[in-house]
């Protein structure tokens, strides 16, 4: 793997060293988590975009989504706050209460829902346990169509909430995913970035951190391929495509985020401009270099438009002392 970092800037153009120093754990949780709103906001007008449609310059947050406001965010921001809440309420993963949530969520008409998660909600409600109702999806609809990024888009907390136990993620990590989306490669896809949350939120190095997941995940299914785009993403590999909501371009796009620069603004409006899933793509690379920077390094100007920022701010306090077990 090639990394290709060019700078250590963050959202305030200060030094790495500094940004480190300065954000604690909780600093970062909460960073981690309005990074994935932001990512997910910014990127929301522009989904399903040809690179070359998206407008260059991006003018952040001047776009609405769905006829509502600019900075609204979609169905990543509303499954992670689930994952959020359910972590912070159990101490763990209890899929009975997450899928509740979920199913709450999805019974309330949202703006936005992906096919796959809608289908294995829909069997789950219908009192199927949610890893058989995920297996039969993906046997219903083939591996060729069932590898999305619907599990990956939601993870980053995860890897906040076990940021000191990763062992643990090895775990956990996979069987979120199988609640929704049964492929391996989706499973490999949050494992990656839910280990690299983890790391960044210790407040490790950014390119080390990254270069120990793709360490961790390249025997795994898809784990070569993810190491391949971590480079390649974007360009020479386009995301802008009929594949563009593959689960590995959304796990590389944000490593290899991370892996450029700590420039939280710049990186953002970079994944959107490559187009394709921009939201989801954005949310991942968002909760990524959220994680790394902090929440006091985010852009002001940016949480200043974010829809709900303050319930999300709080809600993702409430991950904190799960961050901080050991």
């Amino acid at each position: 793997m090639r990394l290709r970092r060019h700078t250590s800037r963050c959202g305030r153009n200060l030094p790495l060293v500094s940004c480190a120093v300065a954000a604690d754990i909780a600093d970062r949780v909460v960073g981690s988590v309005l990074g994935l709103a932001l990512g997910d906001a910014l990127g929301a007008p522009y989904e399903f975009s040809r690179r070359d449609d998206i407008p260059d310059p991006l003018v952040p947050f001047e776009r609405p989504w769905m006829g509502l406001p600019p900075g609204t965010t979609t169905d990543d921001t509303a499954m992670a706050l689930n994952l959020v809440r359910s972590l912070a309420q159990n101490g763990s993963v209890v899929a009975a209460d997450l899928m509740a949530r979920h199913l709450q969520w999805l019974n309330s008409d949202p703006q936005d829902v992906g096919a796959l998660t809608r289908r294995v909600l829909r069997r789950v409600e219908a009192g199927e346990d949610p890893e058989k109702a995920a297996e039969a999806v993906w046997e219903e609809r083939g591996p060729e169509v069932s590898a999305g990024n619907g599990s990956v888009m939601y993870c980053a907390p995860l890897g906040a909430a076990y940021a000191n136990r990763p062992i643990t993620l090895l775990g956990v990590a996979p069987w979120l995913s199988a609640l929704t989306h049964y492929d391996e490669r989706c499973r490999t896809a949050v494992v990656a970035v839910t280990l690299t949350v983890a790391a960044l939120i210790r407040g490790d190095d950014p390119e080390a951190a990254i270069r120990k997941t793709v360490e961790v995940v390249v025997d795994r299914p898809g784990g070569e391929e993810l190491e391949f785009l971590v480079d390649a993403v974007g360009w020479p590999r386009a995301v802008d495509g009929p594949d563009q909501g593959f689960c590995l371009y959304t796990a590389a796009i944000g490593l290899q985020a991370v892996a450029r620069s700590l420039d939280f603004e710049e990186e953002l409006v970079r994944v959107v401009g490559l187009g394709g899933d921009t939201d989801t793509n954005a949310a991942v690379a968002g909760a990524l270099l959220g994680a790394a920077v902090g929440a006091s390094e985010l852009p002001p100007g940016w949480l200043e438009r974010l829809q709900a920022a303050g319930r999300i701010r709080a809600d993702a306090e409430s991950l904190v002392p799960l961050a901080e077990m050991t």
